[in-house]
């Protein structure tokens, strides 16, 4: 008789099969199920699921034999072959077999000659037993047996995964409940563990990850931390109760559509964590990611306003390659925060990968330059006109900003604008470009002495957000004045309206009451609509460049759309303005079809403060 060999690892894979708290012979109707699936696939008489730990091949279901036995000896285990060689052993007549035809499971009841073993395969590596077709009779299977007994093995370890979570969850539980009798401090309210989907709350997700970096195999797993990307706009705007909401909303949006094994976390005021146990795969990964996206697509409706459910989800895969739950969270929080960085006004999700850790790291080296910066007040302003179309005269200026980094390099917005965004800075930078564009509205006054201009400046999300903010802008415009016969024009972008919230509102009206004029900005690009624009004193529309770029495009012509555009303004008595105006063809065209001013390197690139001056003593 051939003895079955145990691997070396057989120590690990005991702990391992501790850690599922399946290691006893307690029946479940789950397991017997799948062993009479056995029996139904191969027409054979006993279906088995045995666990081989050190000493013995333990049985946790066996079907077709009168007196099934609680456990076998290890050195006579057709299994431990079936565990070693990691493949399907399959045996159509123990008898005629070399190996095993003097085993006393063949040469004693149950006199095996039949015997097909599928080892049972862990996300993580690990064989942890196998799924097993046997009969006192020779056999064979035919290739469609044999697959549907690898995917029959497969499920079996995915209900073993099942309960190896629940005792994770169970363990995390119990050391909360310890923990606070310890401290004398009320139980928590903690929702069965048998329940799908379960919802946990943030001590009892960290309890669980510890749990598992504890293992010596832990299970491979999927985490998604994923930010609500307008809770806080919400919040400022349309209060803490609204925003709360959009919350709610959200995680009972996600629960219903994440597969039962998943896990979900309320995070943080924002942010909630999917835990999706045992996937490595990036495929089937994303395609759950992907499901919870589509389940937020359909906004909230809450007092007659549409909030936006949309998030940036950060992902890590967990295979043994972190040491602790804090390094597996920050890597999901760089992640995140690429994911964030898009401008996509929709979901977003990204995976880490070495790109993203780079990109991060080069993020927060803007970020805390960018602080240096603002706070040695070196933010650069720099002025591109705008011009009527007719004759090209100068009727204002728009202020940008340029930053100089300490390299020399001139960085445009795009470089850092949605990086100052994510750091809670666009409202600071905002404050300072704006007093630098009034301050040097004398010093370009004086270079056209008695010429009316109209000078831009663009307000940020965070800035009408902030009620501090707001505040500390309209105390900038009461004590810095424009020259005689200028005036100033704030320029918000379009994706801001859709709230039609009441604080804006107020706020934009305060503004027009000290002389300050409200335009739409990149119009076109967001959620707004002409619609919208009379629930608030807006004067100008300034029509985004992509459209100007498209005039007469022979793939996608713009032209209707502009011409749609412009209409609806002249009857909402609105001015409109046509950026990224680049050669004579669209000035032409755009002034034919209504259009009165225009902006763009065809008149001009932005410029620094002494050569506006410059430009504007040539113009005179």
């Amino acid at each position: 008789m051939l003895e079955a060999p145990i691997p070396e690892e057989d120590l690990a894979r005991l702990k391992e099969l501790r850690s599922y708290g399946v290691l006893d012979t307690s029946p479940e109707d789950i397991f017997d199920d799948i062993t009479h699936l056995v029996q139904d696939i191969t027409g054979t008489k006993i279906g088995v699921i045995s666990l081989v730990d050190e000493n013995r091949q333990w049985f946790k279901s066996c079907v077709g034999l009168e007196d099934a036995p609680q456990e076998t000896p290890r050195n006579i285990s057709f299994c431990g072959h079936t565990i070693v060689q990691r493949k399907p052993l399959i045996i159509p007549d123990a008898l005629e077999d070399d190996r095993f035809c003097d085993n006393p499971l063949v040469k004693e009841p149950p006199r095996i000659r039949f015997y097909a073993g599928f080892p049972l395969i862990a996300a993580n590596g690990m064989v942890l037993g196998s799924l097993c077709a046997i009969d006192v009779e020779p056999r064979s299977l035919t290739p469609q047996q044999i697959t549907s007994m690898e995917r029959l093995a497969r499920q079996v370890v995915s209900q073993m995964e099942l309960r190896r979570e629940a005792h994770l969850l169970q363990s995390a539980e119990q050391a909360l409940l310890n923990q606070n009798s310890e401290t004398g401090s009320a139980s928590p309210e903690i929702q069965l563990l048998s329940d799908i989907n379960l919802v946990m709350d943030r001590d009892q997700l960290m309890q669980m990850l510890t749990l598992m970096f504890e293992l010596d195999q832990p299970p491979c797993f999927a985490l998604a931390r994923c930010k609500f990307k307008e809770y806080s706009r919400i919040s400022a705007t349309l209060g803490a109760a609204a925003a709360e909401s959009l919350v709610q909303t959200g995680l009972e949006r996600l629960r219903s559509c994440l597969p039962p094994q998943a896990t979900l976390t309320r995070f943080s005021e924002n942010e909630v964590i999917i835990v999706l146990p045992h996937l490595s795969e990036e495929a089937s990964i994303t395609a759950i990611i992907e499901n919870c996206v589509a389940s937020l697509e359909k906004p909230l409706r809450l007092n007659n306003r549409d909030l936006e459910l949309n998030i940036g989800a950060g992902i890590v895969v967990f295979k043994n390659n972190y040491k602790d739950p804090d390094s597996l969270l920050s890597d999901a929080s760089i992640a995140q925060r690429i994911a964030i960085t898009d401008r996509s006004t929709s979901s977003t999700f990204k995976f880490i990968d070495l790109s993203s850790r780079l990109a991060v790291q080069q993020h927060y080296q803007i970020e805390t330059d960018l602080r240096r910066t603002i706070r040695r007040n070196e933010i650069i302003p720099y002025l591109q006109p705008i011009v009527d179309l007719a004759t090209g005269d100068l009727v204002g200026l728009e202020c940008l900003m340029r930053w100089r980094t300490e390299s020399s390099e001139v960085l445009l917005p795009d470089a850092f604008l949605p990086i100052s965004h994510l750091a809670g800075l666009s409202g600071e930078l905002d404050l300072q470009i704006i007093l630098k564009a009034l301050q040097a509205s004398q010093q370009l006054a004086a270079a056209a002495p008695a010429r009316p201009l109209q000078l831009s400046v663009n307000l940020s999300a965070l800035l009408l957000e902030n009620e501090a903010l707001r505040n500390r802008l309209l105390q900038l415009i009461r004590t810095t004045p424009l020259p005689p016969g200028w005036h100033l024009q704030v320029e918000l972008v379009e994706d801001y309206l859709q709230d039609n919230g009441s604080e804006l509102g107020a706020f934009l009206n305060t503004l027009r009451r000290q002389g300050v004029s409200i335009a739409i900005d990149d119009f076109g690009t967001g959620y707004s609509s002409l619609s919208r624009l009379h629930h608030y004193p807006v004067r100008t529309v300034k029509v985004d460049s992509s459209f100007v770029h498209r005039i007469n495009d022979p793939l996608s012509p713009s032209n209707q759309m502009l011409k749609t555009i412009q209409s609806l303004c002249a009857d909402l008595g609105l001015d409109t303005t046509a950026e990224g105006v680049e050669t004579e063809n669209q000035r032409t065209w755009l002034l034919e079809n209504g259009y009165s001013q225009g902006q763009g390197f065809l008149f001009s690139r932005p410029m620094s403060v002494q050569a506006t001056c410059d430009y504007l003593a040539q113009a005179r």
